[in-house]
């Protein structure tokens, strides 16, 4: 059975997964991690403007990624390094 301390840990992320389909950068935000959550904001409005919905759930997920894990989702995906780099 699980404890409350993880029952809270999962209802504080799925919140912050639902906030970002408010607002891009509300995940981040919730951390205290203002300049990230300001960042993801601006992106967020820009590409939603410029490559629609698309644009703005990519903005949404790499928030909600890097205020879970603490990195962004090109770091996850290890885009652009050699094979023999990557960890």
């Amino acid at each position: 059975m699980a404890s409350a301390t993880e029952n809270m840990q999962g209802l504080k992320t799925g919140l912050a997964f639902a906030s970002e389909m408010v607002v891009p950068g509300a995940s981040n935000l919730m951390n205290g991690d203002y300049k990230t959550a300001g960042v993801h904001a601006v992106l967020g409005v820009v590409a939603g403007a410029l490559f629609g919905v698309p644009g703005l759930v990519a903005v949404a997920a790499n928030s909600f990624t890097k205020a879970t894990t603490g990195r962004s989702l090109v770091e996850h995906l290890n885009v652009g390094e050699p094979p023999a780099a990557r960890k």
